[in-house]
Order: C-alpha cells, then sequence, then structure tokens
C-alpha cells in the first residue's frame, strides 16, 4: 500500500494551494510570505508585521524580504490580498493598515473582537454613582469614608459601571472573590439577571465553582452567586456543534443571558472568543478574568495580554472610571491621567493573599510578574522552605516520594485531596524532561515500595482524561483516581465540584494517560499542593518565563524547580509578546 507523505510544511502547502490562483510572477514572494506567516502562527502569533521582517533573512528561508514598499505592492498584486477596509474580506488574505499580514480567519476573529469591545468602551455609564453607594453599603462593601478603594472594590465599581471588565492578577490575588462580590453587586440591583460562567477548560469550570463555594461559606453575602451559577466550558456555553465545526449561537441567535464572565480568559482562543463576541446581546454585561502573565492559549493569540498591554493598569486606571469611584466612595484610586479608554475597563490585583506565608514561591512568582529576573534568581538560590532548585532527577524524586506515597496509600473517600496533593509539571511531552517520562519514573519508585505498576489498574493511579465522554459526564483534561467503590471494584473516581464523586468503570473511560506528571500547559487552571517543575535539559522555545511563571504558581505549599541554572537565568528574560493588531486597536 502506497502512503502519502506527511505534510512538512503546511504554510508550503497553503501557499501552493493559493498559487493556482495568483500572477506566476507573483509565486516567489506569495511562498516566502505564507511559509514564515504560518511558522510564526505555530509560535503564537496572529500575524506577520512586514515592517518586522522587511529586509530580513528569515530562519530556513535562502533569500530576504523584499523591502516594506515592493514587499507590500507584491501580495497586492497577487489578486489574494485584501487591504482590512473591508466589513467582511473575501480574500484569503489580509493586510491591514499597520502592515501586518494576516490569514483571513484570524483577522477577521480580531476585528469582531476590537469591534465588540470598543463599542462597550462608548457606552454611557450603565448605574448611577449613589445607586452602586447603595448596594455596596447594604453588601457591608463600602470603606469607611478617606479610604482610598482597594483593586478589589474598584474592580467592583467597575463593573457596575460599564459593560465590560476586565479583572487580571496573579494567584491568590483575589480575583474570584472579586468577581463573587461584584456579581452580588449586580444581582441585588437586578435580582434576575441571568448570569453565565464559564472558562476555556472543564478543569478550570469545575475549579471556579469549588472557589465560588469556598468564597460563599466565607462571605454570607455572596451565597447567592454560588447558587445562582454554575460554571460550564465555553465550548458548552456557545453550544460546539463537533460534527460540523460551528456553534449553535450567533448574531441571529444570541445568548440569553445579562452577564457573562470568562474566567482563565488568558487561555481562550482568540478565534472562540470571537463567537463569544458576536453571540453577546448589545446590553449584556462581559468580563474577562485571568492572569495576564500565565501563558496564553494554545492557540495564536493572547487577547488578553493585549488587552492588559494597551491599558497597562499598573500605571492607574483611566480617568473616567476614577471619577465614578471617587463619586462613590468620597476617595479617587491612583489615576493615568493620559491612559487610553481601555484604561477605564481594566483593573490590575497585584497583592497576592496566598503567597503570604509563602516567601520562596511568593517572592518568586513577585518578582517575575515585575519582571525583575536578579530577584527571582536569588529567592530561587535563598533555598526557602517553600521553593527549592534539587538540582538532579534523584533529588528531585526524594523530593516527591512521601507526597507520592500519600497520594497511591490514602483513603477512597479523599480523592480530591489526593489528587490535588501532588504534580510534576513539565515543558514538553516527550523526551528525557517530558511527562511521559517523569510517569514512567514515579512508576518505578512506586515498584521499589512494592506497588503492583504493572497492573495498570493500581489502586491510587492519577488519570488524565484526553477525550470528551458527554455519556458518562467526562471530559478532556479532566483528573480521575483509580479506587475501590462500594463494592470492592476498581474504578476511576473523579471530584465534582460539589464535594461528591463520579465512579467510572475502567471499560467505560474514554483516551486517558496517568497523570504523575503532565505539561504546565494542561495544568493551567489547577492548583496541586506540591509541584516539581521540570524544564528541558537543552534550551529552546519552551524555556520562557511565562511557562516556569505558571508551573510555579500552580503549587499552594511547596514547589520544586529543576533546571540548568544558565539556561533558567536566560529564560526568565524571555517574555514573548504575540504579534496581533488587537493592543493598536484598544490604544486608539
Amino acid at each position: 500500500m502506497k502512503h502519502e507523505p506527511p505534510i512538512a510544511d503546511l504554510g508550503a502547502r497553503l501557499a501552493e494551494a493559493l498559487g493556482a490562483h495568483a500572477p506566476a510572477a507573483t509565486h516567489p514572494l506569495l511562498a516566502q510570505s505564507l511559509r514564515v506567516l504560518w511558522r510564526e502562527r505555530e509560535q503564537g502569533h496572529v500575524c506577520l508585521p512586514l515592517p518586522a521582517w522587511a529586509g530580513r533573512v528569515a530562519d530556513g528561508e535562502s533569500e530576504p524580504f523584499p523591502g516594506l514598499a515592493a514587499w507590500r505592492s507584491g501580495l497586492t498584486a497577487t489578486g489574494l490580498c485584501a487591504d482590512g477596509r473591508a466589513d467582511e474580506p473575501a480574500s484569503p488574505l489580509v493586510l491591514d493598515s499597520g502592515d501586518r499580514l494576516y490569514l483571513r480567519r484570524d483577522f477577521v476573529a480580531e476585528r469582531t473582537i476590537a469591534r465588540c469591545l470598543q463599542q462597550r468602551l462608548a457606552e454611557p455609564e450603565r448605574m448611577p454613582a449613589a445607586t452602586v453607594r447603595a448596594h455596596l453599603q447594604a453588601l457591608r462593601l463600602l470603606p469607611p469614608e478617606g479610604t482610598v478603594p482597594d483593586p478589589q472594590l474598584l474592580a467592583t465599581i467597575a463593573a457596575a459601571r460599564s459593560s465590560f471588565l476586565v479583572l487580571t492578577g496573579g494567584p491568590g490575588t483575589g480575583k474570584t472573590t472579586t468577581v463573587a462580590r461584584m456579581l452580588a453587586l449586580l444581582l441585588r440591583a437586578e435580582p434576575h439577571l441571568r448570569i453565565a460562567l464559564c472558562a476555556p477548560t472543564g478543569k478550570a469550570a469545575a475549579r471556579l465553582l469549588e472557589a465560588l463555594r469556598q468564597r460563599a461559606a466565607a462571605e454570607p453575602e455572596v451565597a447567592v452567586v454560588a447558587e445562582r451559577c454554575q460554571p460550564v466550558t465555553l465550548h458548552r456555553l456557545l453550544g460546539y456543534l463537533p460534527v460540523d465545526d460551528s456553534f449553535r449561537v450567533g448574531p441571529q441567535q444570541p445568548l440569553r443571558h445579562d452577564v457573562v464572565v470568562v474566567d482563565e480568559a488568558s487561555m481562550a482562543d482568540p478565534v472562540l472568543l470571537a463567537v463569544l463576541c458576536r453571540a453577546m446581546p448589545p446590553q449584556a454585561r462581559l468580563v474577562l478574568v485571568g492572569d495576564k502573565d500565565q501563558l496564553a492559549a494554545v492557540a495564536a493569540g493572547q487577547v488578553l495580554g493585549d488587552v492588559c498591554r494597551a491599558a497597562a493598569p499598573e500605571r492607574g486606571v483611566g480617568k473616567r472610571l476614577a471619577a465614578f469611584v471617587q463619586a462613590v466612595t468620597g476617595s479617587a484610586p491612583p489615576t493615568n491621567p493620559a491612559a487610553p479608554a481601555i484604561a477605564d475597563h481594566t483593573v490590575h490585583l497585584q497583592h497576592s493573599h496566598r503567597f503570604g506565608t509563602r516567601p520562596g514561591i511568593g517572592g518568586f512568582a513577585t518578582a517575575l510578574a515585575r519582571r525583575d529576573v536578579r530577584t527571582a534568581l536569588a529567592v530561587l538560590a535563598e533555598g526557602h522552605a517553600d521553593l527549592q532548585a534539587p538540582g538532579t532527577v534523584d533529588h528531585a524524586l526524594q523530593a516527591i516520594e512521601a507526597a507520592v506515597l500519600r497520594v497511591v496509600r490514602g483513603a477512597a473517600t479523599d480523592v480530591a485531596q489526593r489528587l490535588a496533593a501532588l504534580r510534576v509539571l513539565t515543558a514538553t511531552r516527550h523526551g528525557p524532561g517530558g511527562a511521559i517520562a517523569w510517569n514512567a519514573r514515579i512508576e518505578q519508585l512506586l515498584q521499589r515500595h512494592g506497588v503492583r505498576v504493572q497492573d495498570p489498574w493500581y489502586e491510587g493511579r492519577p488519570i488524565l482524561v484526553t477525550a470528551n465522554d458527554h455519556q458518562n459526564h467526562v471530559y478532556n483534561g479532566d483528573l480521575g483516581l483509580v479506587v475501590r467503590d462500594g463494592d470492592g471494584r476498581l474504578v476511576v473516581a473523579f471530584p465534582r465540584g460539589d464535594g461528591r464523586l463520579r465512579h467510572v468503570a475502567r471499560q467505560r473511560l474514554p483516551a486517558h494517560e496517568t497523570a504523575w506528571a503532565m505539561t504546565v500547559h494542561k495544568a493551567q487552571g489547577s492548583e496541586f499542593d506540591d509541584v516539581l517543575v521540570v524544564m528541558p535539559e537543552r534550551d529552546g522555545p519552551l524555556w520562557q518565563a511565562s511557562l516556569v511563571y505558571t508551573a510555579i504558581t500552580r503549587a499552594r505549599q511547596r514547589a520544586w524547580l529543576l533546571a540548568d541554572p544558565t539556561l533558567l537565568a536566560a529564560a526568565l528574560t524571555r517574555w514573548p509578546e504575540r504579534s496581533s493588531g488587537l493592543a493598536d486597536a484598544l490604544r486608539s
């Protein structure tokens, strides 16, 4: 049987397909542009900025790109490149006014998001300041006169004021608490509000529900939020139809919600957020929540990062939001008078409550978020009890050995606690430092302690689901544990957000893998007591600060970082910014 050769470069194949519809003289430039554009997309960039590449020789190419004017005219001559001014460009490529080259799909998604947000920035205030003040008093959230409002209160007021808000902050800064309070205020003003809480993954949605219920126990005034809101995945909210890769909702069939909150928005695919924007009713509020310093979406683009880059919330809020907050509380927050309009809709929480007693994790993460590499490395070198660098694989295994044994030997009723006890987080799936190799190392450790790992269904084995199973209600990204049920049968137990367990028979489990170790990307939206972070042995594109930051901040109590010191020092200076035009659109 003859096999087709693998597709080595989809950009080259795309250029070949489109070249059939372009003049022959334009083929070399078209092919070169598409090859590099595709490679940039694979690195997360939405577009190819021509000014940054004009005259350069891209990796893998033998000839430099032409000068900007010649390049622009050459692309126009293909007849396949729209100029970006049309509402619905029909051409497969788009070159916008900033000389950024896009695939049509990415351009349309970015423009859809930009227009949705720009329309909301231009709207009048949704709730009078006096009304907001009265509701804050009733919820016992109004500070004493003369007190500068903290960022959590600032975000709560901003959510009441307008129909769009971005709330960003690191782990433990109170994002979930703030969301609960803002929704409590909105529900007090309009008791019949229809609220949607969603996240890009099922794991992140379940974590949001758990956090909301914890918050409700601490603050009874927000208990109504936990009762009224059941978080779902973004795909489920939009009614994704996998058979034809479409969605039930859209401009002709909008969502029936008055407020939509997207948690872990840094992970959201821009194309998916564009679908959400098209489905948003004009009067509905949209709130994006996430950590701007975490890893961006696996797909190209970083909407949350672009919004925060445009708003620069660390410099202070916009003057209109500041004036509104002063009218509500009597005091103005730190203000940036020169900020663009998007700054009136973006709030940055900076104080971490979680890591107050964790000087290693907290100090390291805070320094990284401030781009202070020297301090981050100094914190790591100090050898705090909660953050250490084991140096070798053997030392790392010794550090986590006790936690591994607790997971295997724990009670069958403590599944959630056992799953949250420990995780090895890797940059890659394959290779000596990858998740597969680390799963094998841990099972070898267990074998030395008498655990029969030859049987893949040994008790205490953590399971990561890698495919959706709607019939059994388990989904890609769910974590389960092999336990014995009340009848002594081996099953996989999955914690539910309400504290109960869902047991699934081994034979009915969808595609899955062992989860002692998993990639950092798959761990986003999760938290674990102890985390071992393993970086690759060689330098490469995954050696970047955002990956290390995301991995370390998954730990609640202790973290170990196994990394080459020289490679780590260089990596912590790399905060990749993905090329797009969204930040520029929002600044204007």
